[in-house]
């Protein structure tokens, strides 16, 4: 691929980048389980629902945006839903097989259904009352034959907490709805922060019926399995500048000190980590450098358009609360 010729550049090919990992290989895995439920079920069978909660940064769109990309995508043309020859990202625009709606903030239950019935191609999704348009969204899901309804940033979604009678009338309304949708058998995957748990399992029947839980481990550098996944990711990171053409030659991001100090600097999260990393690989395209250094990791950590992961810089102070370096060979690891 050819270099970047400017930091928008830049920009664009990080938000293009996927790096696949364990975390989203389990996620991928519970998305797969509760579409081959839906499909070997009778159309109105009542579905489990399914939930991914994980902090801010975690990774969380990317991955079901990866499996939107990957394996959706490969199952329609597998199955030959779109004619030969189709482009991957029309397939990917225009696929019915895995419903995705990612919520703004304070969305209403009546919001969250419209932009249901826009992703489903209802020609006129704001008309009718909240109950009209539900029963659209069912009968389009099958005709379409739809096997999973995933909606994002699910903390979004207003619920509000049962302090008076007309608040839990409310609260209850929003939590039914839902639970019709699975009742009426479609397998919902719920994506959020874990505060979105307390506020949307408030009714306990809700929480009852999600079956398929992705795990989001809180990773640790000091634990052998996690320490295995930082730094097959943080390998194939540096790998991938190179091959996106946002750098000349590979970036090491694992000898030495870098590695326990990209995690720290990242807020321990993956989607922290490229975060700082998409910054520093501005500042060393800045300098016209061939790759992204540990000067330029360091530069990116005080930087202030870098979001706030980590409270002190670690590549100038040390990690805190990291452990004991690992001495990593960059060529034996890639």
């Amino acid at each position: 691929m050819e270099l970047v010729q400017s930091i928008g550049e830049i920009g664009a090919r990080f938000l293009e980048m996927r790096i696949s990992h364990p975390l989203s290989d389990d996620a991928f895995k519970q998305f797969d389980l509760m579409r081959e439920t839906k499909r070997r079920s009778k159309p109105d069978t009542e579905q489990p629902g399914g939930t991914f909660f994980a902090d801010s940064a975690y990774g969380k769109s990317t991955i079901v945006r990866m499996y939107l990309e990957t394996r959706v995508v490969d199952d329609c043309l597998a199955r030959r839903l779109f004619r030969e020859g189709t482009p991957r990202d029309v397939v990917l625009k225009e696929q019915k097989l895995v419903i995705y709606v990612s919520l703004p903030p304070a969305t209403k239950m009546k919001a969250l259904v419209r932009r249901l019935l826009r992703a489903l191609g209802d020609p006129r999704p704001g008309n009718g009352d909240l109950e009209d348009q539900i029963e659209r969204a069912k009968l389009l899901m099958l005709k379409h034959g739809t096997e999973l309804l995933i909606i994002d940033e699910i903390d979004h979604l207003r619920v509000p907490q049962p302090k008076s009678v007309s608040r839990k009338d409310e609260a209850n309304s929003v939590q039914n709805h839902l639970k019709d949708l699975l009742i009426a058998g479609i397998p919902i995957m719920f994506v959020g922060i874990p505060e979105a748990k307390a506020k949307l399992f408030n009714e306990r029947q809700i929480g009852r019926r999600s079956f398929r839980n992705v795990k989001s481990d809180v990773l640790k550098y000091e634990d052998d399995v996690h320490f295995q996944l930082i730094l097959g990711f943080c390998a194939d990171l540096g790998i991938i500048l190179q091959e996106k053409g946002i750098m000349r030659d590979r970036s090491d991001f694992i000898s030495g000190d870098t590695l326990p100090c990209l995690f720290e600097a990242g807020g321990k999260l993956l989607g922290g980590i490229v975060k700082v990393v998409w910054r520093a690989a501005e500042i060393a395209f800045e300098e016209y450098a061939s790759s992204v250094t540990r000067a330029h990791l360091l530069a990116a950590t005080d930087d202030a358009s870098v979001p706030f992961y980590c409270t002190y810089n670690p590549f100038r102070e040390g990690t805190r609360s990291v452990g004991s370096v690992r001495g990593v060979d960059l060529d034996v690891a890639c």
